[in-house]
């Protein structure tokens, strides 16, 4: 799905979210050959980049907030797949974590970068998760806010009927009101994120998941995230012996208010295993940053600036970071 038809209103709505503050993006569409798939992706701004990696049933602009709130630097959001103006996917039997890898290596590659921050929430967040273990020398550093999906335990069971075949598509699929949407989204990043957030922001989010595609490539996902979760071994969730390989810092941001998804005890003891990680509770809920962005981008922004720059691996004297 190219960005001409990605549909004018949704093109309009991500438009108001960064004007309203103050920003100018860039957008591009890559067309990705391994794997073929086309991938859009909104840029702002110049430096180290960094590259912002959306939850289900949002999209780039989502990231506006946090972005504007961040010390300056080349800041690339993308529209994952199904959302926005990127393309859909079948993932019916696909091998999730190679397939996000080799993505994201493909797009980092089109837009010149050997490595890059890479900042991811929820379900963006376990992506950022795998790149970091199978493709270490791409990721200068990794910040993880919310619940990264299943990647450190969690079981999400509330989702698996959305994973049932032709139910789950129709149900993703079908026409939502605006005001349903709402009530949707309250009960993913919290009532009170919604709330706060401005309506352009809610618009654009609404809008980029109510285009062709969304419900095949949301449910197929969800089938097999859910397939490898209940296989023996499993698959997708990140293991304890995983978690002591990933090389580049970790920032772990936690709402306080995080609504039963996985708790912020059983997250700290996982990130207690990654060699370089730092564990963070801020007030809010799965998207702590619409409700205190403050907090939020005051602890990322600290973060990002204490990892050398242009380091594609930390120095071995490089001091651990905490979980506190």
């Amino acid at each position: 799905m190219s960005e001409r038809s990605a549909g004018p209103a949704f093109l309009e709505a991500e438009a108001s979210v960064f004007a309203s503050r103050s920003l100018a993006p860039r957008s591009r569409t890559l067309q990705l050959r391994k794997p073929e798939f086309q991938v859009r992706t909104v840029e702002v701004g110049e430096g180290e980049p960094a590259l912002f990696l959306h939850g289900f049933s949002l999209c780039a602009a989502h990231m506006a907030p946090l972005i504007s709130a961040l010390p300056p630097a080349r800041c690339i959001a993308i529209d994952q797949p199904g959302h926005g103006g990127s393309g859909s996917v079948d993932y019916s039997r696909v091998d999730l974590r190679r397939w996000f890898t080799e993505m994201l290596t493909s797009c980092m590659d089109e837009l010149g970068l050997q490595s890059a921050h890479v900042i991811g929430h929820s379900q963006g967040a376990m992506i950022g998760m795998w790149l970091a273990l199978d493709a270490p020398d791409r990721v200068r550093s990794l910040v993880a806010v919310g619940t990264p999906a299943v990647a450190l335990g969690a079981r999400l069971d509330g989702l698996r009927a959305l994973a049932r075949p032709g139910v789950g598509r129709l149900m993703l699929a079908m026409p939502k009101p605006p005001a349903w949407y709402r009530v949707i989204l309250s009960s993913t990043i919290g009532a009170g994120a919604v709330s706060a957030a401005p309506a352009d922001l809610i618009r654009a989010n609404y809008l980029a998941t109510q285009r062709p595609g969304y419900g095949k490539t949301v449910s197929s996902y969800l089938r097999e995230m859910f397939r490898g979760l209940d296989a023996q071994p499993q698959r997708y969730v990140v293991s304890a012996e995983e978690l002591a390989r990933i090389e580049p810092p970790v920032l772990i941001v936690w709402g306080r208010e995080e609504a039963g998804l996985q708790s912020s005890v059983e997250a700290r003891q996982r990130a207690a295993l990654i060699p370089r990680a730092q564990f963070e509770l801020v007030p809010g809920g799965h998207e702590p940053w619409l409700d205190d962005l403050e907090s939020t981008a005051g602890l990322i922004g600290s973060f990002m600036a204490g990892i050398p720059a242009s380091r594609h691996r930390l120095p071995s004297s490089w001091p651990t970071l905490t979980v506190s």
